[in-house]
Order: structure tokens, then C-alpha cells, then sequence
């Protein structure tokens, strides 16, 4: 039933997405495209960069006594991107699959549990600071909009945040649902929340790694902002950089306010036509940036597909070797 609202999500998605081409200027689009040329290269070459800043920020928060290096982590993270962007699935499907992978690599599978929570929560504060600069710019620089977007987001920010802090820190609403467990007799989940308390109890207790990681997914967003900011020069159509936060900072969270279709299909194109129009910019080239987005996804995706698939498949052939080796005496 789910796999079919997403299937149905996506479905619609991409409909939108073929009727914004099927009614935009095709001459103006095709020309927007076609100036990109190998400077697509570049565009890659920034989201791989990116990537780069995000797997450091979950580098940060995993126990430092059992962590893998950065070049274990790194494909891990690569495949999240790849698996949130290109499949048909909730767009934290990635991390519970980088989540899985990591079991393999610690200690204590928990711990590694923990880490990706962790790096989930903080992601999802930046992005919510990322967005409040958005709108932010969107009021001083378009006259049509107003503030009031803006300090709904900002009333966001420390609601997030205490929940963030009660949740990952001070853990009593994980306490509460581990009570509330056992006493419903559900010991297994019970014991898995108790087991997911200690492992956040852990990451959580160096507030130094906790903010070196929230600079680091900051910085991530700002690097999709200059990714954007690159494409626009590659099409010809050069812009400043506050308006290139204001449009990849809006039409990333309309992305993940449709968190119900399958890696926002239509929501972004459609926000990036309407962003386009309240800072000066031509419909097409809105539209332009949104399918030079998706296929840039699918150029980081694809090999990360592969990448997950290779890894599965070392994992398959490592299990029964693990289970015929004998036992240490």
C-alpha cells in the first residue's frame, strides 16, 4: 500500500514536471540547456563536494574509540544520496539504509544507529535555518512577499531545537516511550529504545562534535546554494549569490514539504518557476535549473546505486563466511 502512494506520489510528480516543459517556451529552454555544455561537469563535481562536507559532519558524531575512517564512511553517505534522489522511496530512506551498513563497521550497531539520528536532527536544524535565511532574503528582495513566512520559520527554530535537545540530549521523551513500552509488554522494543538511549547518551557527549556538525551541514546547504549560483553563470544568465540562496533554500524546502513524493518530483521544478519570477528571472530559466537538478542527480545517483549494490552484495557473500568461522576457545 505504501510502495502505491508512492508510485501514485511520483506518478503525479513527474506529471507536473512534463506539463511546466509541455507549456514553457521550447526555444528559451532548449537555449538555457544547451549553454551548459561541459561545465555539467562542474555542476557534479560541486554536489560531489557537498557530499563531501555532509559525510564529514556525520564523521563528527560517530564514538570517536570505534569509528571507521573517512574513506569507509564516505560511500556510505554517497549511497543515502543516491538512494534518497533516485528510488522511489521516503526521502530518509537512504539514512536508514547508511544506518544498516554502518552495523557492519562498529562496535556496538546502536551506536551507529545513534549517529545517523543524530546527523539526521541536526541536518533537518540547519536546513530550517537555511530556509529562514530564504525567506529572510525573499522579503528584502522581492516586494510582493512578505515577513510573516519568515517569522513563522523563525518561531520554528527554537521549537526544534528543544525538542532536538530533549530528544538526543536530555533523552526523557525516549525514557517516556521506553516505559510506556514495557508496560504495553513490549519488551523487545523496550529494550531496543534503552539500547538507543545509551548510544545517544554517548554521541551526544561532546557538545563541541555536536556543533562542529551542525557548521558542517550549514556549510552543505551554503554549497548547494553555490551550486546553483554556478549553473545560473553556465546558462548565461549570471545572478548574485543572495539570490542563488534564496532559490536553492525555498525550492529545497518545497522539496521536503512533499515529503510524500518520491524525492519532491514537481514540487522543486514547480517552486523554482515561481522563485524565478519573484527575483527577475525568466520562467525558463527556473525550469532549466530544475531539470539540470534532477539530472544531476541521477549522474551522482546512479553510480551510488551501483556502489550499494556491490556493497550488498560483499555483505551477502561476507555473512556465511562469518558464520562458519570457527568460534576463538
Amino acid at each position: 500500500m505504501k510502495l502505491a502512494l508512492r508510485l501514485l506520489g511520483l506518478g503525479l510528480g513527474v506529471a507536473v514536471v512534463l506539463w511546466l516543459v509541455a507549456h514553457a517556451d521550447t526555444a528559451a529552454l532548449l537555449g538555457v540547456l544547451m549553454r551548459i555544455g561541459w561545465g555539467f561537469a562542474a555542476i557534479v563535481a560541486a554536489r560531489g563536494a557537498t557530499i563531501l562536507i555532509d559525510c564529514a559532519a556525520w564523521y563528527c558524531l560517530v564514538p570517536q574509540g570505534e569509528r571507521p575512517g573517512f574513506a569507509a564512511l564516505l560511500p556510505l553517505r554517497w549511497i543515502a544520496e543516491a538512494i534518497n534522489t533516485t528510488l522511489p522511496a521516503a526521502q530518509i530512506g537512504g539514512d536508514l539504509v547508511r544506518a544498516r551498513l554502518l552495523q557492519r563497521r562498529v562496535a556496538a550497531p546502536a551506536r551507529g544507529a545513534a549517529s545517523v539520528a543524530v546527523d539526521f536532527a541536526l541536518s533537518l536544524f540547519a536546513q530550517i535555518l537555511f530556509t529562514l535565511l530564504g525567506l529572510v532574503l525573499l522579503a528584502r528582495l522581492s516586494a510582493a512577499a512578505a515577513w510573516w513566512p519568515a517569522l513563522f520559520c523563525a518561531a520554528l527554530v527554537p521549537l526544534f531545537a528543544l525538542l532536538s535537545w530533549e530528544l538526543l540530549v536530555r533523552r526523557r521523551l525516549l525514557a517516556a516511550a521506553e516505559r510506556a513500552a514495557a508496560r504495553l509488554g513490549q519488551r523487545r522494543i523496550a529494550l531496543a529504545l534503552q539500547a538507543l538511549g545509551g548510544a545517544l547518551a554517548l554521541v551526544a557527549t561532546s557538545r563541541a562534535a555536536l556543533a562542529r556538525s551542525l557548521a558542517l551541514h550549514l556549510a552543505s546547504f551554503f554549497g548547494h546554494a553555490g551550486e546553483l549560483w554556478l549553473t545560473l553563470r553556465l546558462m548565461g544568465t549570471p545572478t548574485g549569490f543572495a539570490e542563488a540562496t534564496l532559490l536553492e533554500s525555498l525550492s529545497l524546502a518545497a522539496r521536503s514539504a512533499a515529503f510524500l513524493i518520491p524525492s519532491g518530483w514537481g514540487a522543486q521544478e514547480a517552486s523554482l518557476v515561481a522563485l524565478a519570477a519573484l527575483t527577475g528571472l525568466p520562467a525558463a530559466t527556473g525550469l532549466a535549473l530544475g531539470l539540470v537538478k534532477r539530472a544531476r542527480e541521477f549522474a551522482v545517483g546512479l553510480p551510488g546505486l551501483a556502489a550499494w549494490a556491490v556493497v550488498e552484495r560483499r555483505r551477502r557473500y561476507a555473512e556465511p563466511a562469518e558464520a562458519q568461522r570457527p568460534i576463538a576457545r
